[in-house]
């Protein structure tokens, strides 16, 4: 429901675990897609979302709603109009789905227009077929640009092309024509993201079994990140967190509240949720996420976060931005003085040319970005 609202309170998370192949690298909660097990979670999340706004009226306001997944793609247009209808949001409100290559077509678009969805969030993954059969992926790095026009011509104008690097058999040559090729599809936002298997993992199998190459080292995956914000920055993206990169003004209004420590809400199996001070994870197993909402119980198990771990979490997460943390927000929200506490870490960091400070803010240096998680590490 679209109003004029003055006050857009919270970002909305909406998790379809459903995939209809699973691919080798990935560690995201799905399971495998059937018309009729989709039919049942859907009845189930629209009663997660009769039951939250039930408790809290308040959260019927949309700041951002995203739709990921799996592959939420999968929905039809009118299912994900019903799951919109919910909340009130206004034009400026972000509403982005993920969505799979293969499920781009002018027929599914063109529903997708008559609902609210105005940011397509596309899996592209890799510009090279053999990256692509590595990933298990099956669409084509040919029918990417023709993918992407069809979405202009339909009157999508926020794109988000995901990319990922650091993939067996890897080169600075293959990443360069990759990032070439994302360049020129023009789209509007670009998350880089570090491959990272967990050991359980088809590709992981792969790699031990000597099927495919092994892993980058950390001197290629260092020098492919800085390849990466180079060529991007050059293209003039705005380098406004660690993986992603936006032409002006074109940030991801979603993403920014996880960054920025703001409420968020998560809804369906696996999806996280932070309603200060309350952080929650939903249960991963199908059969507990409908056994808890039959009791008509929500946010399962939600932790009540202490003084200590949301002052980790605002550091950890604000340094992920290339602004950094406000300092004086730290001090507003928190009641805490990071120079004071942690002074001696900082003079060290200071020292190694590991952060900066530009007013009130505390942000990581670049060479610190590829390495940030030590670096911020040293802070919480």
């Amino acid at each position: 429901m679209e109003q004029d609202i003055s006050s857009r309170q919270i970002a909305i998370y909406i998790h379809i675990p459903f995939c209809l192949t699973p691919c080798g690298y990935c560690t995201f909660f799905r399971i495998p897609y059937s018309k009729s097990s989709l039919e049942i979670y859907l009845q189930y999340l629209h009663k997660e979302i009769d039951l939250f706004l039930q408790y809290h009226p308040d959260l019927t306001y949309a700041k951002s709603i995203y739709f990921g997944g799996g592959t939420p793609s999968l929905l039809k247009a009118e299912e994900i109009e019903d799951i919109c209808s919910y909340f009130i949001f206004d034009k400026e409100t972000e509403i982005t789905l993920e969505i799979n290559p293969l499920q781009i077509t002018e027929n599914y678009l063109s529903a997708l227009k008559n609902t609210p969805i105005n940011r397509l969030s596309i899996g592209v993954q890799s510009m090279n077929n053999e990256e692509l059969n590595l990933l298990d992926r099956k669409h084509k790095a040919e029918q990417i640009k023709d993918k992407i026009e069809l979405c202009r011509q339909l009157g999508f104008n926020n794109i988000s092309l995901d990319l990922i690097y650091g993939l067996p058999g890897s080169s600075i040559n293959k990443l360069k024509d990759n990032l070439i090729q994302f360049l020129n599809l023009r789209p509007e936002h670009i998350s880089c993201y570090l491959l990272t298997l967990d050991s359980d993992t088809p590709l992981a199998d792969k790699i031990k079994e000597r099927i495919v190459s092994p892993l980058p080292d950390d001197n290629l995956l260092a020098e492919e990140y800085e390849l990466i914000c180079s060529e991007l920055e050059k293209a003039r993206y705005e380098h406004y967190e660690i993986s992603n990169f936006c032409l002006p003004g074109k940030q991801s209004k979603h993403n920014l509240s996880y960054w920025n420590s703001l409420p968020y809400l998560g809804l369906g199996a696996s999806a996280s949720g932070f309603l200060p001070p309350y952080r929650y994870t939903n249960p991963f197993n199908l059969n507990d996420y409908y056994s808890n909402l039959d009791k008509g119980l929500i946010m399962p198990e939600a932790e009540h976060c202490s003084s200590k771990q949301l002052i980790a979490d605002f550091i950890m997460m604000g340094l992920r931005l290339t602004q950094g943390i406000d300092l004086n927000e730290l001090k507003e929200r928190f009641n805490y003085n990071l120079e004071k506490d942690k002074h001696l870490q900082l003079d060290n960091l200071y020292q190694l040319g590991m952060i900066e400070k530009n007013g009130s803010y505390l942000s990581l240096s670049s060479k610190a970005l590829f390495v940030s998680n030590t670096v911020i590490g040293e802070l919480i």
